[in-house]
């Protein structure tokens, strides 16, 4: 049985010693066959054509029949296979038939010889390569069928082909397929950690499995081997592309031995020189007997001297040129056969036996036999050539379903560059020269030639139906002509519809990955676009709202963003101008996308982020630079020193704001960088207006506020600067009280002052001078200016009281001494916002009884009932922190005094339900006693009947009593009708 395969494998492979030669190509690659056997009962290879597919096959067989313990192996290809053949064991019988012949043995039957090498710890494995060649379409069904034989008789397949086969081939799970896992596309470098299984399915124990590889490129040690071993030099192929394609590298060292050293520039160009150095080697054979032979020249056994070299060289370049037009021709005729050959008699005819032409093409390895026919060696470069050919326009129309919409032009003579793709449905492998057709026009004319040809796809893709063969080929094409474009940027507007449509669609169905038509679009085919990062992120900005809870578009974004951060940053700032909500991710917007992703990479290169952040001038930046501020302090002092050096007067602005909001987090190196930033922006006389900022730096740094403290209170006196606030100058109240002080005294009452601030830096001061003369200062801004008494009850006795800034008897008396100033009023208006102050609880024990005790003394003189309202409102909403037996000691001091008590006391606990608790559960023998009233009565009523205290306060507040009527009081002698009577008159 060895025998048998060895002499099979020998002459299989589309001529003898052709397996041989293709495993000599192989390099180690991570992504490529490892060991000697499948893992599965039926293992798919698969790989784009020219990325060594066959090479990986060849490899595998040679490992397996020419080791130390040989395993029978055979191999076949889908041209081999038979339309009538019912499953796989008809050509393995075939195959053995004609080894066996060879031998002169009799034909074993398939199944029997592969029990007995299973027997034998030796399984048989069948190669099928280029199962696209079948005469049939192969289906998931006949890949069933072919797993059950093999595990019947305990063999194995391993095949190769496109992605479009396995598309079909693999659309159906064999069992359950719960074990496995779909096959995943290759990184954006081509590398694999290893080659995994890919996709494994199982229906139980002794059921056929199914597993798939995927071939990407070559990585790029792997693809530099490659390089070294055909002995170009560094840098060929040039084209990224080029450099790790396993098929372009072969070739361009097959040109590079024949000292052919001027680079083409494309793909197109390096098949061109690979088919005109072949066609050369051919007329060099026709020509070794000084002349092409002739039909019956072989029966003369005369031949003609050889010339001179001249002429020779004029012979072989003419036999040269036609021996390219015939393959030329030959590629023609393909186009019309389904898969992609040619048949004997056309071969015959094109290359006749007579005269050594069909053995010269052989010979040279242009074409190898496939079957029952010829097809090109390379099934790249047979697609290159047959696109030269392709009536591309008749092509879209039969592929993209034009055809049945508009009537075809007439036919004039020679209108079209070649056969058009025949009537009836096209095989979806064949896809390859309707995309090379489309490489040719971009490598010929450019990317505004190939512009509208992807127009016109795109179309049939956006309007076809999703899942429906038109909409397929559009896809496949539309990707095709992306990648064979020198300038993808030239389609920016196709790929903005397309985007747009991609989030449009998503947004209803749940992400891109739900999409008919449009799920090859997703991350990895805009990353590896090659886009320039300012078009490919303004493109991924609109993506990301087709995320679903996969978050690709978001993935693809950030993996750009590590690898070139410094290219990255200033497109991303461009994302917090979006304000569109995300459906993916309800109340988020693309802004807040771009803030967590600059945020979450900060750390590659902050000095170039805080830079990019300064340019955009953006208040979504602005924050984020706040953020920086707090958390990456040094980064952001080197910042606002690079930025006060610089030639543009907005970064000097940048520099100043930037600058104070960082100063409170500086230290050591940083806060003198700061230092040095003042001092740069304090000598740019030109620019005024940011000295307010430099002298707040230099007054907050105890080391240069004694020389500018002058200079900032004079600048603070005169107004208008924004950026030497009050709080600026608070660092210089604790060290210099009184300049300061009276600095913010004229500040207080200045025209248009807003004393807010003012007043919380001057509750703020910790030092007893400090908070004697700040207390002084509000009591004589009380007196003086009434109206500013809100400010100073909130800004200044509230937050002091908030702080629990009272250090000793003389801190608590300065707020007596406040609070009287605010009773001497004589308007309410001035002790209502002290009133409410006061009825705010504080955490601290201590603060709290001090700010009873100035409550209870407001409250022994206060009888205006918009003092007491006032009161009892704050003290209803903050009920859940004050002390209940404190809460009633004040309600029973306000309510006697307040006529509409019972309708304040009810509203305010429909609106509190700490408060309706405290009126509803009132002790009955404590004192003080309850307030009373009619909606009191009828909420503690409800109360008790179990409804929620504060529902029950709602529900009496709603019901009114009727109020007796009343003689109304008249101020005025003048004569009014009383009710009742008819109206008079003075």
């Amino acid at each position: 049985m060895l025998r048998l395969t060895a002499a099979q494998l020998a002459a299989a492979g589309a001529g003898p010693g052709r397996v041989a030669g293709l495993a000599a190509d192989r390099v180690d690659r991570p992504d490529g066959l490892t060991g000697d056997e499948p893992s599965a009962t039926v293992t798919a290879l698969v790989g784009a054509p020219g990325s060594g597919r066959s090479t990986e096959l060849a490899a595998l067989a040679v490992r397996r029949s020419g080791g130390a313990r040989p395993l029978p192996t055979l191999w076949l290809r889908g041209a081999d296979l038979r339309a009538g053949d019912r499953s796989l064991a008809e050509p393995v019988e075939r195959a053995l038939a004609a080894a066996a012949a060879e031998l002169g043995i009799p034909a074993p039957p398939p199944g029997p010889v592969a029990a007995l090498c299973a027997a034998a710890r030796r399984p048989l494995l069948v190669v099928l390569d280029a199962p696209e060649e079948a005469p049939a379409p192969l289906d998931p069904r006949w890949l069933r069928g072919a797993g059950q034989w093999l595990v019947g008789c305990g063999a194995r397949l391993l095949t190769a082909c496109g992605p479009e086969v396995w598309e079909r081939l693999g659309a159906e799970p064999w069992g359950s397929g719960a074990a496995g896992r779909h096959l995943a596309e290759p990184g954006p470098d081509g590398d694999l950690a290893s080659a995994p299984t890919v996709r494994m399915d199982a229906g139980g124990p002794g059921a056929p499995t199914l597993a798939g590889h995927r071939l990407g490129p070559l990585p790029a040690e792997a693809a530099e081997r490659v390089r070294r071993r055909y002995g170009l030099p560094p840098g060929r192929p040039s084209a990224a592309e080029d450099a790790r394609h396993p098929l372009a590298v072969r070739l361009a060292g097959e040109l590079w031995a024949q000292g052919l050293r001027d680079e083409p520039p494309c793909r197109g160009e390096l098949f061109g020189a690979h088919l005109d150095l072949c066609c050369l080697r051919v007329a060099q054979r026709l020509s070794e007997d000084g002349r092409p032979r002739r039909p019956g020249a072989h029966r003369r056994s005369t031949a003609r001297p050889a010339g001179p070299a001249g002429p020779r060289r004029r012979r072989v370049r003419r036999l040269a040129a036609a021996v390219a037009g015939r393959v030329h021709e030959a590629a023609r005729r393909m186009l019309g056969e389904d898969p992609g050959s040619l048949s004997r008699e056309a071969f015959e005819d094109l290359f006749p036996v007579d005269g050594g032409w069909a053995t010269a093409v052989l010979a040279e390895g242009l074409f190898v036999p496939a079957g029952p026919g010829f097809r090109f060696a390379h099934g790249e470069f047979a697609d290159w050539l047959q696109g030269l050919h392709l009536d591309l326009d008749a092509a879209l129309r039969l592929l993209l379903g034009e055809a049945e919409d508009t009537p075809a032009p007439p036919a004039d003579g020679e209108a079209g560059r070649g056969p058009a793709v025949g009537a009836g449905p096209v095989p979806r492998h064949r896809i390859g020269p309707v995309a090379a057709a489309l490489r040719k026009v971009a490598e010929t004319w450019g990317a505004p030639a190939l512009d509208p040809w992807l127009h016109r796809i795109w179309r049939a893709l956006d309007l076809r139906p999703p899942g429906s063969e038109p909409s397929w080929w559009a896809a496949r094409l539309l990707v095709a002509g992306l990648a064979a474009s020198p300038d993808r940027a030239e389609h920016r507007a196709l790929l903005e519809q397309l985007a747009h449509r991609i989030a449009e669609r998503a947004a209803a169905a749940g992400g891109w990955q739900a999409l008919g038509g449009l799920e090859r679009f997703g991350p990895a085919f805009w990353s590896g676009l090659g886009l320039p990062v300012e078009a490919e992120l303004a493109l991924l900005r609109r993506l990301v709202a087709a995320d679903g809870p996969g978050q690709g578009f978001l993935g693809a974004v950030a993996e750009r963003l590590r690898a070139d951060p410094v290219a990255v940053f200033p497109a991303l700032c461009a994302w917090f101008e979006d304000r569109r909500g995300l459906p993916g991710r309800p109340g988020r917007s693309v802004a807040d996308l771009a803030h967590d992703l600059l945020y979450a990479h900060r750390r590659l290169a902050l000095d170039e982020l805080a830079d990019a952040l300064a340019d955009a001038a953006h208040p979504g930046a602005d924050a984020l630079l706040t953020v920086l501020a707090a958390e990456e302090p040094s980064a952001l002092c080197r910042a606002v020193d690079r930025w006060s050096h610089d030639r543009r007067p907005e970064r000097h602005v940048a520099a100043a704001v930037h600058a104070l909001r960082t100063a409170p987090y500086a230290a050591g190196a940083g806060a003198e960088l700061l230092r040095y930033t003042a001092l740069t922006l304090l000598a740019r006389e030109d620019e005024p207006g940011l000295h307010g900022a430099a002298l707040a730096l230099l007054v907050g740094d105890a080391s240069t506020r004694a020389e500018h403290l002058g200079a900032a209170l004079a600048l603070h006196r005169a107004g208008g600067d924004a950026f030497l606030t009050p709080r600026a100058l608070a660092p210089a109240l604790e060290s210099d009280p009184e300049p300061v002080l009276a600095a913010l005294a004229d500040g207080l009452v200045a025209p248009g002052a807003a004393p807010a601030e003012t007043l919380r830096v001057l509750a703020d001061a910790r030092t007893p001078v400090a908070a004697r003369r700040g207390a002084e200062l509000a009591a004589r801004l009380l007196r003086e200016h009434p109206a500013l008494a809100g400010p100073v009850a909130v800004d200044y006795l509230g937050r002091r009281l908030a702080r629990a800034a009272l250090d000793g008897p003389a801190a608590r008396l300065e707020l007596r001494v406040l609070l009287g100033a605010a009773l001497a009023a004589r308007t309410a208006a001035v002790r209502r916002p002290f009133a409410e102050v006061l009825s705010v609880p504080v955490a601290d024990p201590a603060v709290d009884a001090l700010r009873c005790e100035l409550l209870d003394t407001l409250l022994a003189t206060e009888a205006d009932p918009v003092v007491l309202t006032a009161a009892v409102e704050r003290l209803a909403e903050h009920c859940a922190a004050e002390n209940p037996a404190r809460a009633r000691a004040v309600l029973a001091r306000t309510a006697p005094a307040l006529a509409a008590a019972d309708e304040l006391l009810v509203r305010c606990a429909g609106r509190s339900a700490a408060f309706a608790q405290l009126l509803a559960r009132w002790p009955r023998d404590a004192a003080p006693a309850a307030p009373d009233g009619p909606r009191l009565a009828r909420m503690r009523a409800l109360a008790a009947a179990g409804r929620d205290p504060q529902y029950a306060a709602a529900e009496a507040e709603r019901a009114v009593p009727a109020r007796a009527l009343r003689a109304p009081v008249r101020s005025t002698p003048i004569p009014v009708p009383e009710p009742g009577q008819a109206h008079g008159t003075l």
